[in-house]
């Protein structure tokens, strides 16, 4: 067409038009390329056949940055991924595998480690790559795709180090633990759980079936004694659907508290806990098993994990309630400053300097391990103890003891009052530790001791109270003292020893030293004063019924020999008398009538003395009321003696004055009393004794009567036993002066029951014996009318 444009012929226009469908579609082949490009990594590289970085895409920006554009000044170009990779322990089989691909010039795929960087720190990398070959098929080199992981690496070790931190801490606790799945295949158990069966800790392979681990339990005896079988199947029997408890025994008699406890998915959680001490022990049992429960996340106490940065690793739900936080407040990765904020806005520091507190807790050395006691707002008295953990880090566990701390302000409230009691009873303590030194004493011991108030101080020494009473002559003087305060002082403090004590005033103390468990020793002082009065007369009591008692089997052994002598006499006098009584004459029957007279009033007077005693001691005398001439009395006693006085050759003779009174009393009581004293008198003189009867009055009024004699005397000690009821010096059968002991014995009695007394004077054998009785002013009468109507004249005497 003339002059219009010119139109390019149809097959051109074809080629035009195909040509421009073809840019399109490779535009849009780029821009899928692009958006995979960017969707697949962060990064694209490429390396030669020497496998050195020939080319690194830009990393990843905006969706409008070119993922494809090149990294002109980078670093890596030029090197190898040999030379820019970090090994770390564990990648051996890794870089293998990867050094096998490319030697067999095969694709690859997430080779993840660490890269060096020139200047940043080195960080994680996960690199895909393929081969490239050329047209001829020869190897051009690889490229691929890269990506940065190091985020999701960090937080894998972290996860790791977590793991194995609370495997860690797992296995410290004294309880046994063993995870098995809904499969009843085992995941996990602590170290704890195989020491209490007795089996190292590689049999509790992960993996393997529960039915297995029961069977190597069993053969080991961790289920007590009996068929291994049957203990097998009560095991697995068990429901594990719901919570159950068991207790086990164990071979070596420990006592092992196991726990079923089922999980959301399935599977089950057994914890062992050795209960023996608990057991023995059952307020400490209760109190452990209170705080010691399955997993971490049931135990009864609270625990709080940091690690080396002093961020919390992890926390049980326990712990957040007994600090006083909401459950949650403690997340991991929480500063110990941040958790101690929490408290302190929380106003768990009220009525402290909250300040002051939080920046000692910051300040505390956590290498160490160290206790402390906080009481909560709410009264609530926490134990916060931290320990240190091998990485570094630190323990953090809080127990409630409100219970404990009561207890002690309890015992502190009942030490009080024990103090109060000691410093009020009536015994002194003092007690002294092992180096001999006081640790404690009541005000009474010093009191006992007659020391000064505040002389038993704490750290005084036993030497030195033994020495005070010593300068104050307590325990006597001279070498006497020294003997004797060596005696409270023995070597050996373990043996319990008892002494006593006499104060200067009299006063007697028992001083007990008992042995405490710590190596030193209590001394108790006690007054015993009255005890050692009233043991003293109950050992003179018992003295004396011990002499009664053998008085009277001395008389009924020796009694019968003075029966049977009257009695022969009568007997064999009388047979005389009735076998042939006409060929005797008059003399001599007379004779042996006067022989039997005599002895069957030997007998009566034997009678009368055992009746006399027998109303002696039942308390039933009776006594006239007489008045006795005893001037008339002395004289017909002297008379009736006289001839038994001269067959010994004894002289008898009177000293009374004239004027002596009459006296109010039973005359045959007390003529029975002087014949005795002087039968006794003329029987102990011997040949060319002599023996005199004198009276006197007293110096009160009251009358005293004598009877001596110069014959055998008697012992000083022996004065008063020979008063004793069946009492002689002599007890034999063959003893030289016969009678049967109860004259004197009644003789007191009679002259008691008048109001008087009697005893004996002798200056000792053979020097001869007094007897003396006196008569109270009471019983003295005026004197007889004959002295009272004549002249005072001598004293009369009379010797036989």
């Amino acid at each position: 067409m003339e002059g219009g444009e010119k139109v390019p012929p149809a097959g051109l226009q074809a080629e035009i038009e195909a040509l421009r469908l073809a840019c399109a579609m490779l535009e849009e082949r780029e821009r899928r390329l692009r958006d995979f490009a960017y969707a697949s990594g962060d990064w694209f590289w490429e390396q030669d056949a020497s496998l050195r970085f020939t080319w690194l895409s830009q990393p990843q920006g905006g969706a409008d940055q070119d993922v494809l554009a090149p990294r002109l000044d980078d670093p890596l170009l030029g090197r190898t991924r040999e030379e820019n990779a970090i090994r770390t322990p564990g990648d051996e089989a890794m870089w293998a595998r990867y050094a096998a691909d490319i030697a067999a010039r095969r694709p690859f795929r997430d080779l993840t480690y660490r890269s060096r960087r020139s200047t940043d720190k080195p960080y994680w990398v996960r690199i895909s790559g393929v081969p490239v070959f050329g047209p001829d098929g020869s190897f051009q080199g690889y490229r691929g795709v890269g990506r940065d992981v190091t985020a999701e690496m960090e937080a894998a070790e972290a996860a790791k180090r977590q793991t194995t931190l609370l495997r860690d801490t797992l296995d410290r606790l004294p309880v046994g633990i063993i995870l098995y799945d809904a499969d009843q295949r085992l995941i996990w158990g602590n170290a704890t759980y195989a020491r209490m069966a007795g089996l190292d800790r590689e049999a509790l392979e992960p993996g393997r079936r529960r039915e297995e681990i029961v069977r190597a339990f069993a053969a080991a005896g961790a289920y007590g004694p009996g068929d291994p079988e049957k203990h097998v199947r009560a095991t697995l029997a068990i429901d594990c659907s719901k919570p159950s408890r068991r207790m086990r025994r164990l071979p070596d008699g420990r006592s092992i508290d196991v726990r079923y406890e089922p999980l959301p998915d399935g599977g089950i959680v057994i914890c062992a806990l050795d209960v023996t001490t608990l057991i023995e022990a059952e307020a400490e049992a209760r109190a452990r098993a209170f705080e010691l429960d399955t997993v971490l996340s049931r135990l009864r106490g609270g625990v709080c994990v940091y690690g080396p940065d002093r961020r919390v690793r992890l926390c049980n739900s326990r712990y957040e309630e007994l600090i006083g936080l909401p459950t949650g407040s403690v997340r991991p990765g929480m500063t110990l400053a941040e958790v101690m904020a929490l408290l302190r806005d929380s106003g768990e520091f009220e009525g402290i300097d909250a300040d002051r507190h939080l920046a000692e807790a910051l300040a505390r050395d956590r290498s160490r391990s160290t206790h402390t006691r906080r009481v909560r707002p709410n009264g609530t008295v926490l134990d916060i103890a931290s320990d240190p953990l091998p990485d570094g880090g630190f323990m953090i566990t809080a127990s409630d003891i409100t219970a404990l701390a009561r207890a002690e302000d309890e015992a502190r409230a009942r030490a009080a009052m024990l103090d109060t009691m000691l410093d009020h009873i009536r015994h002194g303590i003092c007690m002294f530790d092992r180096d001999g030194r006081v640790v404690s004493a009541n005000r009474m011991a010093a009191e006992l001791l007659l020391l000064p108030p505040d002389f038993i101080v704490p750290g005084r020494t036993q030497e030195e109270l033994i020495g005070a009473l010593v300068a104050r002559g307590e325990l006597g003087g001279g070498e006497a003292a020294k003997d004797r305060a060596r005696a409270f002082l023995p070597d050996d403090r373990s043996v319990a020893s008892i002494h006593r004590l006499r104060r200067s005033d009299g006063r007697v103390l028992e001083v007990r030293s008992d042995p405490t468990p710590d190596g030193g020793f209590v001394v108790t002082y006690t007054d015993v004063t009255d005890q050692t009065e009233a043991e003293e007369r109950l050992r003179a009591a018992k003295e004396q019924a011990e002499a009664a008692s053998r008085a009277k089997s001395q008389f009924l052994a020796t009694m019968s020999h003075e029966l049977r002598t009257p009695l022969n006499a009568i007997i064999g006098f009388s047979d005389a008398l009735m076998q042939d009584p006409a060929r005797l004459g008059a003399a001599k029957i007379a004779e042996y009538a006067a022989s039997i007279n005599e002895a069957g009033r030997h007998l009566l007077a034997l009678i009368n003395d055992i009746l006399d005693v027998a109303r002696i001691e039942a308390g039933r005398i009776d006594l006239s009321e007489d008045r006795v001439d005893i001037a008339r009395l002395a004289e017909t006693c002297r008379r009736l003696m006289e001839p038994h006085a001269r067959t010994t050759g004894t002289t008898l003779s009177l000293a009374l004055p004239p004027d002596l009174p009459l006296v109010r009393g039973d005359e045959r009581r007390l003529r029975q009393v002087l014949l005795n004293l002087v039968s006794n008198a003329v029987k102990f003189s011997g040949a060319a004794g002599s023996v005199r009867i004198g009276a006197r009055r007293a110096g009160d009024g009251g009358l005293v009567v004598t009877v001596s004699d110069n014959g055998i005397g008697i012992a000083r000690n022996e004065l008063e036993r020979v008063f004793q009821p069946f009492t002689q010096l002599d007890s034999s059968l063959s003893r030289r002066f016969q009678g049967s002991g109860l004259g004197l014995y009644l003789s007191r009695a009679l002259v008691a029951a008048h109001g008087g007394t009697l005893h004996l004077e002798s200056p000792g054998p053979g020097l001869g014996t007094t007897a003396v009785m006196t008569l109270p002013p009471a019983r003295v009468l005026a004197p007889p009318p004959a002295a009272a109507e004549q002249p005072a004249r001598p004293w009369r005497t009379g010797t036989a």
